[in-house]
């Protein structure tokens, strides 16, 4: 397995957190955890994924918008299978998604069908892309594209929960709530609409990515050094992790996963502007 992180232009990256390519020789299996959004390009080969409840295979050329998961998947790779992805902030579905974050989430589905048709030819200068650098070139050119930029955002919202989400201290609900100036209501209204899931969904899948992301970047080897205050034990704390992660923390620690080990090694090697594509 090869893979590869790249820097969208820079008008771009408050809406994309980054880029990728993943390419594989031999078959591959492994689990996927819980993402953030994403638009991916099966440019060769096929993927397929049981996300949905049941196996859905995706052939080159498919184009796919997946919106924010909120568990562990399973996913397999054909040989020859080369995927490229683009991490997409909230920022950035509220400016190009038809809907809300909410509607898409736990799903992956047909960009073609899901954008414009006159955003149609442009996917498909993506896939007829000779050499990466013309298909970075094309992918901007893409979401430059599919960016309305004078959609109505609250981008004050967008920033406080994101600081939230993506601070590596304790994520406690309370202390959103305290800071946020919103009632319970909007903040679920608007954390759906945003990022695909209630403010207390967030919370759990986020501090459990944050737990796995010190797991694998700070080297830890006890459950205590990573878990947050909220959660109440041990158990509560492995059933958690399981749930967003695929694996138990020992699994995380001692396991061939190697989608999610180097997806995390390469990610810090760009520069992310948002946090959140970092994180997630």
């Amino acid at each position: 397995m090869q893979f590869e992180y790249f820097t969208p232009a820079s008008e771009l990256q408050e809406a994309i957190g980054s880029y990728y390519q993943v390419s594989f020789s031999a078959p591959f299996e492994d689990r996927m955890r819980a993402e953030i959004a994403n638009v991916r390009f099966v440019l060769e080969g096929a993927v397929r994924s049981d996300l949905m409840g049941k196996w859905r295979e995706f052939k080159a050329p498919f184009a796919l918008l997946c919106g924010p998961t909120f568990r562990s998947s399973r996913i397999e790779f054909d040989p020859g299978t080369v995927v490229f992805g683009a991490a997409v902030t909230p920022l950035g579905w509220a400016q190009m998604a038809p809907s809300s974050a909410h509607h898409f989430a736990d799903q992956f589905v047909d960009l073609r069908n899901t954008m414009e048709e006159r955003f149609r030819p442009l996917i498909d200068e993506i896939f007829a892309a000779k050499t990466t650098e013309e298909r970075l070139s094309k992918v901007d050119g893409f979401f430059a594209a599919a960016r309305r930029t004078s959609a109505r955002i609250d981008r004050v919202f967008l920033d406080q929960i994101t600081e939230w989400i993506t601070q590596p201290g304790p994520m406690e609900l309370e202390d959103l709530l305290e800071t946020s100036g919103r009632s319970q209501r909007q903040l679920e209204r608007l954390c759906k609409a945003y990022f695909g899931g209630s403010p207390k969904k967030l919370h759990r899948k986020f501090r459990a990515l944050h737990a796995a992301n010190a797991f694998a970047w700070d080297e830890h080897q006890d459950w205590r050094d990573v878990a947050s205050t909220t959660y109440y034990d041990q158990a509560h704390f492995i059933r958690e992790f399981k749930t967003f992660n695929g694996r138990t923390p020992t699994e995380f620690i001692n396991g061939p996963h190697f989608l999610v080990r180097v997806t995390l090694d390469q990610r810090r090697q760009i520069d992310h502007p948002s946090p959140y594509s970092l994180i997630g």
